[in-house]
């Protein structure tokens, strides 16, 4: 009988929670934005799926570069040493075929020649440059590489045609 009783007094509550909801208009997303975020989701997860996928062969091929160096001895010896300019650029304007064309992995000297030129150094740091490099499209479209020892290690760009 108690639990009938709170149940009884419950329900009223229960419906003007219900009724200051709906008049709040808390309805939730629609379907198309549900939809359309359902998309991006799934397109996010395809890109990870990629980079996941890039950085695993690039810790493959590192593992098949790495050599076994004794105890205490100076790896410093051991790290390659790659020349890349760190100057204002050579001006070129890139264009989106040009920018599909570099792939992680290449080297400095290989994604300039496709580019047709040197990009500007915008920071340096230990081992890592990155560069960025004007397009040709929308007003403001440039594209960014970032090299690690002379390797591309990322890229993205924005508005190239």
């Amino acid at each position: 009988m108690k639990q009938g009783l709170k149940l009884w007094f419950g329900l009223p509550i229960l419906l003007i929670l219900i009724f200051m909801l709906a008049a709040c208009g808390s309805s939730g997303p629609s379907q198309a934005e549900y939809n359309s975020l359902n998309e991006k989701v799934a397109g996010l997860e395809q890109q990870l799926a990629e980079l996941e996928k890039d950085l695993e062969g690039m810790k493959s091929n590192a593992a098949a570069a790495s050599v076994d160096v004794p105890e205490g001895e100076d790896t410093a010896a051991l790290t390659p040493v790659v020349e890349v300019p760190t100057g204002k650029g050579d001006g070129v304007l890139i264009t989106l075929a040009q920018y599909e064309k570099t792939e992680v992995g290449m080297t400095y000297k290989e994604v300039a020649e496709i580019l047709g030129g040197d990009g500007e150094a915008v920071s340096e740091a230990e081992d890592m440059v990155i560069y960025s490099y004007q397009g040709a499209g929308d007003f403001g479209a440039n594209a960014v590489f970032s090299f690690h020892k002379g390797k591309l290690l990322t890229k993205a760009q924005a508005g190239l045609e």
